[in-house]
């Protein structure tokens, strides 16, 4: 008599557990998402500790990231992955899901900070760690945190990483010290690009960046001598003589100024 009520309880429990699962594919399958976020939600908290909680974490956070755009239910989806999974892998996969929700979705910088300074503690491939600490001092700055922001590209510069990787900090270096007001500094970091990275360089017309800058900070002739270095196979010359001639025109007005000189 006891075998057969456990049994019975077995299968109740299985066609519970079935019927569950079938009702969130059919809301899934008519768009119905919140319905199945529900669902997977209710498996949770009847038995958060239970494979089955685990597995509903899993399927909720991807229907709630990519189906329903629900981005706070998905990160607490992905919550119950990291406490709940076995596999440091999986762990560190959700942890990464929800530093991007709070960097690229939310826009939450203030909490993105948080979500990326606790991936960097985790074992990172370099490529991995480089770009979390990337995103982490774009964080910072967008939060006008610009110190920190700089320390935190620092740190990254003085790191060994692929060329491509220490231009791209360098860039965001020389951008972050523009935001700051710190035209000097910044005029500095992209003749230091210039300097390391000439061919990069030219194929990003980063010069032109520091032609700006020397613009704004009405350093006429720095401009002038950055557009006449950029001449030689250059593919718009044209271009070029038109600029360098609005900022002769430019520094002439300038007072103080006895004129053009030509």
């Amino acid at each position: 008599m006891i075998v057969i009520v456990s049994l019975g309880s077995a299968g109740c429990s299985f066609s519970v557990d079935w019927f569950r699962r079938f009702r969130a594919a059919r809301a899934i399958q008519m768009q119905d998402y919140d319905a199945a976020l529900k669902i997977y939600e209710g498996i949770i908290n009847e038995n958060p500790d239970s494979p089955k909680a685990l597995e509903a974490a899993r399927r909720g956070a991807k229907i709630a990231l990519f189906e329903a755009k629900n981005y706070p239910v998905a990160v607490d989806f992905y919550k119950h992955v990291i406490l709940s999974s076995p596999d440091a892998e999986e762990r560190k996969a959700a942890q990464k899901a929800i530093a991007q929700i709070q960097f690229e979705d939310t826009q939450n910088f203030d909490q993105a900070v948080i979500e990326y300074e606790k991936l960097l503690k985790l074992d990172n491939r370099p490529e991995e760690a480089f770009r979390y600490r990337l995103n982490l001092a774009k964080a910072q700055m967008q939060m006008n945190n610009i110190d920190q922001a700089v320390a935190e590209i620092d740190l990254l510069l003085a790191q060994k990483h692929s060329a491509d990787e220490a231009f791209e900090a360098r860039v965001l270096k020389a951008n972050t010290l523009i935001a700051a007001k710190r035209m000097g500094d910044a005029a500095d970091s992209w003749q230091e690009i210039l300097k390391e990275f000439p061919e990069k360089s030219k194929k990003e017309n980063v010069a032109l960046n520091l032609v700006v800058l020397y613009e704004d900070m009405k350093e006429f002739a720095k401009a002038i001598q950055i557009l006449e270095s950029m001449r030689e196979g250059y593919p718009h010359p044209d271009f070029l003589d038109v600029r360098i001639q609005r900022l002769r025109e430019r520094m002439g007005n300038q007072p103080g100024a006895q004129g053009l000189k030509r």
